[in-house]
């Protein structure tokens, strides 16, 4: 049974299905927003890394609405595939490629993907990432540290919560949003991946720190008594 529901969730019509889903609870939900000011004015074409937790980033799509969309990483595994084609219907551009925690591993499609969020940023585009890789959950992973460092481009650490919500006792601690919520977006501070000798595990830390105080602070303000 749970086979045959998976094979239905990742086909055409489960895709629109979970869009649909999202779109209800979007819609429905009382919206609030915090330290959109965290995001550069003067970055060069608007180019910008967003980074969120794996299982916390469903509603992200609806962020950009009346911006321009942005360039979403999705895993090549059926999953990935599956949430990939429900967030496509929402808007935003995919880009297909999975990758792994260490640098220099090996990875499904990691090596164009990156190349792609390369020359994507340098056209003055936005990319979203889940900094964390699969199976190794709130550990930020190289991929997001040298796309910034190669690209110039800060990362945007945002954090999402709904009043109303399930989370899951997987690895990723997958929240599912329920309607009719209080649905929070948090902007931390940019942070900055300077192209130079500097170990990569010092800006792990920051982005880290940045991604579970934007995940908290969204949980904490989500969960407030109006």
């Amino acid at each position: 049974m749970k086979r045959t529901l998976k094979s239905l969730l990742r086909g055409p019509v489960g895709c629109f299905l979970i869009a649909t889903y999202l779109r209800l609870v979007f819609f429905t939900s009382r919206k609030a927003y915090f330290g959109n000011e965290n995001v550069p004015p003067n970055v060069p074409s608007g180019a910008v890394i967003y980074a969120n937790w794996h299982g916390q980033n469903f509603l992200f799509p609806f962020w950009f609405r009346g911006k321009p969309a942005t360039n979403a990483l999705v895993a090549t595994h059926g999953d990935g595939q599956m949430i990939g084609r429900a967030i496509g219907i929402l808007g935003v551009k995919l880009i297909h490629g999975s990758g792994n925690k260490k640098a220099g591993k090996s990875s499904k499609g990691g090596a164009r993907a990156f190349l792609k969020m390369l020359r994507v940023l340098k056209s003055g585009e936005t990319v979203s990432i889940t900094a964390d890789v699969p199976k190794v959950g709130r550990v930020v992973g190289d991929g997001v540290l040298l796309l910034a460092r190669k690209s110039g481009a800060p990362i945007i650490p945002v954090g999402i919560a709904t009043s109303r919500r399930k989370l899951l006792r997987n690895w990723d601690r997958t929240q599912i949003h329920l309607p009719f919520s209080r649905l929070v977006y948090v902007v931390g501070p940019a942070i900055r991946v300077p192209d130079d000798d500097s170990a990569l595990e010092i800006h792990r830390t920051r982005l880290q720190s940045g991604l579970d105080a934007a995940q908290a602070a969204a949980f904490g303000d989500a969960d407030r008594v109006a």
